[in-house]
């Protein structure tokens, strides 16, 4: 984002800072947050540092509007502007949000894949850690119940599609001893598919055979009233 951001040292803190707000602004979390959407309405995409400091994971980092702003003038992304007085932000127009067509939905789901294995307590630091020189990854969704609580599994985008058949190509990979579950998004969805027709088919199997055993109940009610 500066002009001298090539001859700025980046620390390990800028490096969360500006990958935290980029993610709050990026493709995968922007179009799912009502809230920011509704504060990127109100002044021309421009939202004040104030507002963004009390988002949860920013704030845990830092709420120094200079330790922010220095952050992502270091970015080399090029995702966000930073206004002139220096108290908003905002995504560079010029960058708007992808259009949802099924041909960009195709893009996502090859760039995808599903891990399940992660015990409950486990923090998106932590698997962010674990991924960590696993490829460059664009987005990590973890999966959650309807009470909030971490389903064990989650997904997570690729910034390529070869960068995630690669990641494929490796799928004995244990996190604290765990044996992980690794599919792509298309083997997930058929897994599902095929879970839910099982489901069915003896939730089925099942009705008739209650049915049966209820006729039979009434033929044997009858043949003792005899």
């Amino acid at each position: 984002m500066a002009e001298n951001g090539d001859k700025e040292q980046v620390s390990d803190l800028d490096t969360k800072i500006s990958q935290q707000v980029e993610y709050y602004f990026g493709d995968h979390n922007l179009p799912r947050d009502k809230f920011l959407k509704e504060q990127i309405s109100l002044d021309d995409g421009w939202v004040p540092l104030e507002i963004m400091i009390k988002f949860n994971r920013l704030s845990k980092l830092t709420t120094d509007f200079g330790i922010i702003l220095g952050a992502l003038k270091k970015s080399k992304t090029g995702l966000l502007e930073i206004d002139e007085e220096k108290s908003k932000i905002r995504r560079d127009p010029s960058k708007p949000l992808p259009e949802v067509t099924e041909e960009y939905k195709n893009a996502i789901k090859n760039r995808s894949v599903y891990i399940k294995g992660f015990q409950l307590d486990t923090s998106l630091d932590e698997i962010k850690g674990w991924l960590e020189n696993k490829g460059p990854i664009e987005n990590i969704q973890m999966r959650r119940a309807l009470d909030k609580t971490f389903k064990g599994s989650i997904f997570i985008v690729f910034e390529t599609e070869d960068a995630a058949k690669k990641f494929l190509e490796n799928r004995d990979l244990k996190f604290k001893d765990s044996d992980m579950i690794i599919l792509s998004k298309e083997e997930y969805f058929a897994k599902k598919n095929e879970e839910r027709k099982q489901k069915h088919s003896e939730s089925k199997a099942k009705h008739k055979q209650e049915k049966a055993d209820a006729q039979k109940q009434a033929e044997d009610a009858e043949m003792v009233g005899i």
